[in-house]
């Protein structure tokens, strides 16, 4: 018999791989979809994600700010990626 070892399960994610991701609330408020990362140049450190929203929904998240059709939600509101991803409300 052969013994295959199994590798561990990969924690780290591609860009390409999470663009276009759901974001949901911790209440499972559907968000929209994830556009962009805000990137702090001097420390390369995610400050933000963009969350691509329709125009007409009105949506808040305590401590994001809204930018014409993106939601910022600052990035320490990130609770878990994985077939979403899921901020803090």
């Amino acid at each position: 018999m052969e013994n295959k070892q199994q590798l561990p399960k990969r924690e780290e994610k591609l860009w390409s791989e999470i663009k276009s991701y759901q974001v949901a609330t911790n209440n499972a408020r559907i968000l929209g979809v994830l556009d962009e990362l805000i990137i702090n140049e001097k420390t390369g450190k995610i400050v933000d994600i963009a969350i691509r929203i329709e125009s007409d929904r009105n949506i808040h998240v305590k401590g994001a700010k809204r930018n014409g059709d993106l939601l910022l939600v600052p990035f320490a509101k990130v609770e878990k990626v994985g077939e979403f991803i899921i901020v803090t409300e």
